[in-house]
């Protein structure tokens, strides 16, 4: 009878913490624009997941602690059914991101933040604000060189954003020494981490972790889950579609006039025109404007 008890008992302080957990919203008409993959492998045993956090936690210089709350947020990851999009998108990305954490010494997983972020949408803004890939608030990216006008929004440029987001999270990092505090002040500000740190009286992440914004507490455990999937998609049946192109298969040039993004595409393929100039906010490129280009 105590032992049912106690079974119960730990039933239901499992399916209360679970139901406290929350998770990153993200924007639903732009993943459903994307479309969706049906045959995810969702169910694996614990120790195959424990074995596999062993082995990126062994091979990487952050912290991929295998705990009840990682494992949470692998299991709500791969219940959506957008991430072999995701995945398949990263090719043109990811050699943009890994090109500038390696110009600043930076742990180069730190790319799939902007998964985390933006679930790599350079449009996406969030309810408080923030935009662009790496969602960006405004008074944060000014401090950072992010500007806008209203023909072009420096948020929504991919190098622009990514730039300023590397160099923003190695000035966090600098701070706490801990990357799993410098991504949780990345999203909720230096001063919220500090008091947590204060409170925790730790720099613990995982003790630190209670003290921060509810949102908050979903960043590194969501940041984890991501790196988790993009090691080990494969063995759950996610079959990405790859982009054709990377950034770095892009041209970099300089108008000398003001054009338009339709005068461009006569020289240049338009469709990839578009997608890859998301800065622009109306069809105008202004004179002296950086334009990404791929030839037809």
């Amino acid at each position: 009878m105590i032992l049912s008890k106690i079974i119960l008992l730990l039933l239901i302080t499992t399916i209360t913490f679970k139901s406290q957990e929350k998770f990153i919203r993200y924007d639903e008409s732009y993943l459903k624009g994307l479309g969706y993959d049906n045959d995810i492998t969702e169910n694996v045993e614990e120790k195959v997941f424990k074995d596999r956090f062993e082995y990126l936690n062994l091979n990487t210089p952050l912290s991929i602690e295998y705990n009840t709350i990682t494992y949470t947020y692998v299991k709500k990851y791969l219940s959506y059914k957008w991430t072999g999009k995701i995945i398949g998108l990263s090719a043109y990305y990811f050699p943009l991101f890994e090109k500038k954490l390696a110009q600043y010494g930076m742990p180069l997983e730190l790319k799939y933040l902007a998964v985390v972020e933006s679930a790599l949408n350079p449009r996406a803004e969030s309810w408080a604000g923030a935009k662009g890939l790496w969602q960006f608030m405004t008074s944060t990216g000014s401090q950072y060189g992010i500007k806008q006008n209203q023909y072009i929004n420096i948020f929504y440029d991919p190098v622009g954003n990514t730039d300023s987001a590397v160099r923003y999270l190695k000035d966090l990092y600098l701070q706490f020494g801990d990357w799993n505090l410098a991504i949780s002040a990345y999203n909720c500000g230096l001063g919220n981490v500090r008091k947590a740190v204060k409170k925790a009286g730790s720099k613990n992440y995982w003790k630190v972790r209670p003290f921060l914004p509810k949102e908050t507490q979903a960043y590194v455990p969501s940041f984890i889950a991501v790196n988790y999937l993009f090691n080990f998609y494969k063995y759950h049946n996610i079959k990405p579609s790859y982009f054709r192109y990377s950034f770095e298969d892009m041209q970099i040039i300089k108008v000398n006039e003001t054009t338009t993004l339709e005068a461009l595409g006569k020289n240049f393929n338009y469709d990839l025109l578009k997608f890859a100039n998301p800065q622009f906010t109306t069809s105008l490129v202004p004179k002296g404007s950086i334009v990404y280009v791929i030839n037809k």
